[in-house]
């Protein structure tokens, strides 16, 4: 089953300012206004984090950038920061490449800023990225190791993971083919709602024994996540 790559995996960690920087700005600076400009400043002086957050108000036309979105300036930003060997930075820029804002769509080098920020040990980007190796997008197929980060990002918390993994279990595509356990992926992708799992489960639960079945739910019901610090 083959599904498209997502245009975009938003958590709420990137439309929020950074609380740490945000205290810091604000022991500073006592108006909004105010502490964007000493984002601008800090970015302006090299600071990585800095010139990512001012970059995503910029990105997204925040009080105090002129309140226009700037996503052209903002991809500047993201890139410093990024070569910086800023996880976040690396993030969002493969995302802006991924789909042509601020910059043209340039699937290799969306590959190339997830791949980086994934190898940072960011959910988000481990996610995104192993949907590119599995799928071939912005360069060659490497479905074990596509596998092996959908098990990592899943471990985090990122339940689009479940889906596409308990698939390749049940293909036998860059694991060993494993009925069992791509039941216990496929039940845990039908227990948060996923689209598209009940094809994917009918078909599992149809190819195995009732014993294997319960052992499935057994390993589900066991199966606890590892929350990022």
């Amino acid at each position: 089953m083959k599904r498209a790559l997502p245009l975009l995996l938003a958590f709420c960690t990137f439309l929020t300012v950074s609380p740490a920087l945000a205290q810091a700005a604000d022991s500073k600076r006592q108006t909004y206004g105010e502490a964007m400009d000493w984002y601008r400043e800090q970015a302006e002086a090299g600071d990585a984090k800095a010139q990512f957050y001012y970059g995503l108000a910029l990105e997204r036309g925040a009080q105090g950038t002129q309140g226009e979105a700037d996503k052209a300036r903002a991809v500047e930003l993201y890139k410093k920061a990024a070569e910086g060997g800023f996880a976040l930075a690396q993030y969002r820029l493969g995302v802006l490449y991924q789909i042509g804002q601020g910059v043209g769509k340039d699937l290799r080098e969306a590959r190339k800023w997830f791949g980086a920020a994934s190898e940072a040990g960011l959910r988000e980007a481990e996610f995104n990225y192993a949907i590119m190796l599995e799928t071939g997008t912005g360069g060659s197929r490497d479905p074990e190791e596509a596998a092996r980060l959908y098990e990592i990002a899943a471990s985090k918390g990122v339940r689009q993971a479940f889906l596409p993994l308990g698939i390749l279990f049940a293909r036998g595509e860059g694991v060993d083919r494993d009925l069992v356990e791509a039941l216990k992926w496929l039940t845990l992708a039908d227990r948060v709602g996923a689209e598209g799992v009940q094809q994917a489960l009918t078909a599992v639960r149809g190819a195995t024994s009732e014993a294997e079945q319960a052992e499935a739910i057994r390993r589900a019901d066991g199966w606890k996540m590892t929350l990022p610090e």
